[in-house]
């Protein structure tokens, strides 16, 4: 196991932090007492389509403290940005939404492993557990009324 220790100053307390990085909860300890941070929705692993919507659950809570944590998203371990890719967006929830979802024989941006990072300032972050995001193409065959009824019509003939 990982561990990230940090130290602040903040006026007169000093705050100490320790978060497990490869775990999904942690508890910190300061000079208010323990603080239970840990995430109340984490991404699941997700079978999605070509050309449909992608969605990735994530909150966080801290007991004892009001503010809410900031999410941020890492795919393949590599922050993701919601400016670079219109089709990408972050609600204030947190959920991560793809549309559009892209997948073709040589690209495939949106399948990947995907982790929600919280970040209380001042206190630590936490990441979630890792959710695989697995991109199938349907193939579906339109037949058009004439067909159908061609193709009924040779098969009682037959």
């Amino acid at each position: 196991l990982i561990f990230l220790f940090q130290s602040l100053t903040l006026g007169v307390f000093s705050l100490s932090t320790a978060s497990n990085i490869a775990s999904s909860s942690s508890s910190y300890s300061s000079n208010l007492g323990f603080v239970d941070f840990t995430f109340t929705r984490e991404p699941r692993d997700t079978v999605t389509v070509r050309g449909g919507v992608l969605q990735l659950d994530c909150q966080a809570q801290a007991d004892s403290v009001t503010r809410r944590p900031s999410i941020t998203w890492r795919k393949d371990g590599v922050l993701l940005s919601t400016v670079v890719d219109e089709r990408r967006q972050q609600l204030s929830n947190g959920t991560l939404m793809v549309r559009n979802v892209v997948h073709s024989r040589h690209h495939r941006p949106d399948e990947g492993e995907y982790q929600c990072l919280a970040t209380l300032d001042g206190l630590g972050s936490i990441v979630s557990r890792t959710a695989k995001v697995t991109v199938k193409s349907v193939n579906i065959h339109f037949m058009t009324i004439q067909q159908f009824c061609l193709n009924s019509t040779n098969a009682v003939s037959s």
